[in-house]
């Protein structure tokens, strides 16, 4: 799409008149043009602006005319962004998305649940606790726009049926990731250690209630007072 000018009018009087035409083929297979818009009469600065933005729209570029930026600026919202996107690096950099992809088809799912796995491992990177937690966190991350994911998706039935797929194939991830770091460091010796615990969010559910950690840790002091 281009802007087209033309001259109309006899004798001394003259006018040029602006046209938004973009091209097609005909059905004989010609090249022509289309007339997309008459735009009238149009000053010198008016054609040269109207072909400017033209330009930027075909590179992507957005036009910023001068004086224009002396609006306040305010902001809405501080958004965590380096934390998880050198864990989002680190995440494609082992292709894991390409990896869940084919052990976990995404059939008729609005969205692959790679995407929530992979939101579920930056967070246990970043900011570990329950999935009640991730839930909230997750807007306040840069996330939803690095992975192309909003957080409206990202809700308590999704993130457990993606936690169930994922259980699903265990057995096939254990393997694949096992094989990707042979190809990349060569041999190892792995050691499994169990360092995860469970805790709850809430009030008034008596399994919440303060007792000893997996750990053995104390939720109370010496007084028997809750800490």
């Amino acid at each position: 799409m281009h802007l087209r000018t033309v001259i109309a009018g006899g004798g001394k009087v003259k006018r040029r008149y602006a046209q938004l035409v973009t091209s097609y083929r005909r059905e004989d297979g010609v090249p022509a043009h289309r007339i997309v818009a008459s735009l009238g009469e149009l000053s010198d600065q008016e054609i040269e602006n109207l072909r400017t933005a033209l330009a930027a729209s075909r590179q992507g570029k957005a036009v910023l005319l001068p004086g224009t930026r002396d609006w306040e600026v305010r902001v809405h919202a501080n958004l965590l962004y380096l934390p998880v996107a050198v864990c989002l690096d680190l995440w494609r950099g082992w292709q894991l998305s390409e990896l869940f992809n084919r052990l976990l088809p995404k059939g008729a799912k609005d969205e692959p649940d790679w995407k929530v796995i992979a939101a579920l491992t930056v967070q246990r990177c970043v900011e570990p606790g329950s999935k009640l937690l991730a839930q909230r966190w997750f807007p306040r991350t840069t996330l939803p726009e690095l992975l192309d994911l909003a957080p409206a998706q990202f809700h308590n039935t999704r993130l457990h049926r993606s936690l169930e797929e994922l259980d699903r194939v265990d057995g096939q991830l254990q393997e694949s990731l096992a094989q990707r770091y042979h190809q990349k460091h060569g041999a190892f010796t792995a050691m499994f250690v169990d360092v995860t615990d469970a805790w709850f969010e809430g009030r008034g559910c008596d399994l919440a209630e303060r007792g000893r950690t997996k750990e053995g840790l104390s939720n109370y002091c010496k007084s028997g007072k809750e800490v």
